[in-house]
């Protein structure tokens, strides 16, 4: 089967596999207002640590376990935290419950994004799909679970976290049953050590990647933590975000698809400016908050998505084939460190601000931040064109060599 294929089965089926995992779990993240109140900063914050902690550890597990295995428990962790919640909110219970989830969501990424570049040379146009799936299934889960919030009623002894993660336990379900139909390559892995993820890691093209990553990452957790208060303040509720969704799913496979004839690092300078032109509308349009928050969040998202599927197209031309796995995740630990920064920093300005009792003036401090936000990403369309530079140089040496 030719490599130039983009629909080949290895990605159709894990395509699919996401797009359940984030239609139900997945898009519990959106929502965990609703279950642990202010909580929800350090859970995710949590999450996403564990995460970064096991992007670089995860080639043990994935020794030991197998493709099949890693991509089947990785993806049970999703529904084993939607489904912890349903049994005990008590603080310890939920954060073990996160930092599990954090080595789950990293097996399981790693291991299938290894999967489909070995599939397929298209690499900017496999990875678009992927992300497109996964965006759909995230975008549908999150307009359907504030359905469910904005229209239930107490009834039948059930409450409405009861409603929302069950809800989600029951959606991720068809995704660990797709995961046992993904046809299998045999690709021999490079046995984990510090040594080896070092070398993969300090190579400089993946260094840059690895920035690029860390400061792309900060649109998201500004979504999960800043622009969240934001609406919630102004708006009256999450709706603003939900253009974050929509605009990932419509821009990110015909992204792919264009990032493979211009350049993986056009697309990734053209998506920071965006992002930082969106930040400065809802900076300086607050006369339609839901409005211009609704721009600022699509302009983020077109930031977000394509820096993510733009890195795991990279690492099909940077990274041999069996190192991609830490090659991966060399680069997308600084994504999940970059999602955690602005956790962080809402949850502190929200701990701080709360005995101001005034929604307008914790907004207006929400919305100074993100000035500074907006300055990191116009900083990070030029870290672009040094990108480009590197992996020039790095193809020199590689058809010299």
């Amino acid at each position: 089967m030719s490599k130039r294929r983009i629909f080949v089965p290895e990605l159709m089926v894990l395509s699919a596999t996401f797009f359940f995992i984030f239609l139900g779990p997945g898009a519990v993240q959106q929502h965990l207002d609703k279950v642990l109140g202010d909580k929800r900063f350090y859970v995710l914050a949590t999450v996403y640590l564990s995460f970064c902690f096991w992007r670089v550890f995860i080639g043990i597990t994935i020794q030991w376990l197998g493709d099949f295995l890693s991509e089947l428990l990785g993806a049970a962790t999703y529904v084993l935290f939607a489904a912890t919640m349903l049994f005990s909110t008590s603080w310890p219970v939920v954060l073990v419950a996160a930092c599990v989830w954090g080595w789950g969501a990293a097996s399981f990424w790693i291991t299938s994004q290894s999967q489909v570049l070995d599939a397929t040379r298209r690499y900017g146009a496999s990875s678009g799909l992927l992300y497109a799936f996964t965006v759909g299934g995230q975008a549908l889960g999150v307009g359907l679970l504030a359905l469910i919030a904005a229209r239930w009623q107490p009834t039948g002894g059930w409450t409405l976290t009861e409603v929302l993660l069950g809800t989600c336990v029951v959606l991720g379900v068809p995704g660990l049953v797709l995961i046992c139909l993904v046809p299998r390559r045999k690709v021999e892995r490079t046995p984990f050590s510090l040594r080896a993820f070092w070398a993969i890691a300090s190579q400089k093209p993946i260094v840059l990647v690895g920035i690029i990553q860390l400061l792309s990452a900060l649109s998201y957790g500004v979504l999960l933590g800043i622009l969240s208060e934001i609406a919630k303040a102004t708006a009256g509720g999450q709706w603003p975000t939900v253009p974050f969704y929509v605009a990932r799913l419509v821009l990110v496979f015909p992204a792919g698809a264009l990032a493979d004839r211009i350049g993986k690092e056009r697309v990734l300078k053209f998506s920071f400016l965006l992002a930082a032109a969106g930040l400065l509308v809802a900076v300086m349009w607050r006369s339609s908050p839901g409005l211009s928050l609704g721009i600022c969040a699509a302009a983020m998202a077109t930031q977000s998505v394509l820096a993510a599927s733009n890195s795991m197209a990279l690492m099909g031309d940077i990274a041999k084939s069996e190192n991609r796995h830490m090659a991966l995740g060399a680069v997308f630990f600084w994504r999940d460190l970059g999602v955690v920064i602005p956790l962080f920093i809402a949850g502190a300005l929200k701990g701080r601000l709360a005995r101001m009792g005034d929604a307008t003036a914790v907004a207006d401090v929400f919305y100074t931040s993100l000035f500074g936000f907006a300055a990191v990403l116009v900083a990070s369309a030029f870290i672009c064109d040094a990108l480009r530079r590197s992996i020039e140089a790095h193809r020199s040496q590689a058809s010299e060599g």
